[in-house]
């Protein structure tokens, strides 16, 4: 009877996300795209920007009164330095993005905090 040798992962650990592989999930806090939801707006800029660096597997809604949304990623992530490239979209659509903020989260949902 043949052997089937499974290499990926080595290991199981109960501090990952997976889907076929590691995943990063990262909270974008755009402070006011409300009124920029286009296809050329300050939304979707940062996509580009997310996209270009990265495999981007999922996007939430946009929650906070629509100033923040959570994306799922493959890979790893340096958070300063995707915050850094959004700032420096600068002012798109109108909308001033030198100040939003990129915090590395986890996929852990509170059942007192779930989206509905």
């Amino acid at each position: 009877m043949a052997t089937l040798t499974r290499v990926s992962p080595t290991a199981t650990s109960t501090d990952v996300e997976m889907m076929g592989g590691n995943m990063t999930f990262l909270t974008v806090d755009y402070v006011n795209t409300n009124a920029s939801t286009g296809p050329e707006g300050a939304q979707a800029a940062t996509h580009k920007v997310v996209g270009s660096t990265n495999t981007v597997v999922a996007i939430g809604p946009m929650l906070d009164s629509n100033t923040q949304q959570t994306f799922a990623i493959e890979g790893t992530l340096d958070a300063a330095t995707m915050q850094a490239a959004i700032r420096a979209l600068g002012t798109v659509d109108s909308v001033d993005l030198s100040s939003s903020t990129v915090t590395e989260t986890k996929l852990g949902i509170l059942t007192a905090a779930a989206v509905s």
